[in-house]
């Protein structure tokens, strides 16, 4: 990444086990209406809260240079790869020192936004990054957002969450990792969830093929 040129970019994290069409649609997304000028695709490391037990990290660190290496807004970053338990904020942390002249914009899906309070000092997180909660399927959109600026005001009390804190609503793609794991698992076609050269690289390598529900 160039420091002399980036200033304004968002950050996807994920276990990315494996990366597949909705994570790319997402990032696109919030990159055109948020006016980003690039998306760091961050694969976690270890998280203390989700049990990542299918592939590797160096798998899944490829796997995601594949699938955005045909989009020039997205780069692939393997900073959690030694972080043992890879915490979200220790990231945000590093990034700010390597990149201070950066606007980092940290995205979160809805599911993870609802348990927040669970993430590791949480209350720190605006001092590194604003936020963008991406919801793809809530049914009664007017609920949600009630809900979203109560909680923002409960999360962080006495902080300023104005310009901070955002809500959008994404292109609904009912993909999952869970999903395509289990088809494999199963030995039906992943094809068109995922990019070709990932749905490659998954047969090339075997992986999934004997995933256990846990």
């Amino acid at each position: 990444m160039d420091k002399s040129e980036l200033k304004k970019i968002g950050i996807l994290g994920g276990t990315f086990d494996p990366p597949h069409l909705a994570h790319l649609r997402i990032a696109e997304e919030v990159r055109e209406v948020f006016n980003l000028e690039k998306i760091l695709f961050i694969p976690a490391g270890y998280p203390p809260h989700k049990k990542i037990g299918f592939s590797s990290f160096e798998n899944r660190f490829e796997m995601t240079k594949l699938a955005i290496e045909d989009n020039p807004f997205f780069e692939a970053l393997d900073i959690e790869k030694e972080e043992k338990p890879s915490y979200t904020l220790k990231t945000l942390q590093k990034l700010k020192t390597l990149y201070p002249f950066l606007d980092l914009y940290l995205i979160i899906g809805w599911d993870s936004f609802c348990e927040f309070e669970t993430w590791w000092h949480y209350e720190k997180f605006l001092d590194y990054t604003k936020i963008i909660v991406v919801s793809r399927e809530i049914e009664d959109w007017n609920e949600a957002e009630e809900y979203f600026l109560k909680k923002i005001k409960e999360l962080w009390k006495k902080q300023d969450i104005k310009n901070k804190v955002y809500f959008y609503r994404a292109v609904a793609l009912n993909i999952s990792g869970t999903l395509i794991r289990r088809l494999c698992s199963q030995g039906r076609s992943i094809r068109y969830l995922v990019p070709e050269n990932v749905y490659k690289y998954i047969i090339e390598k075997g992986l999934y093929r004997s995933e256990r529900e846990s």
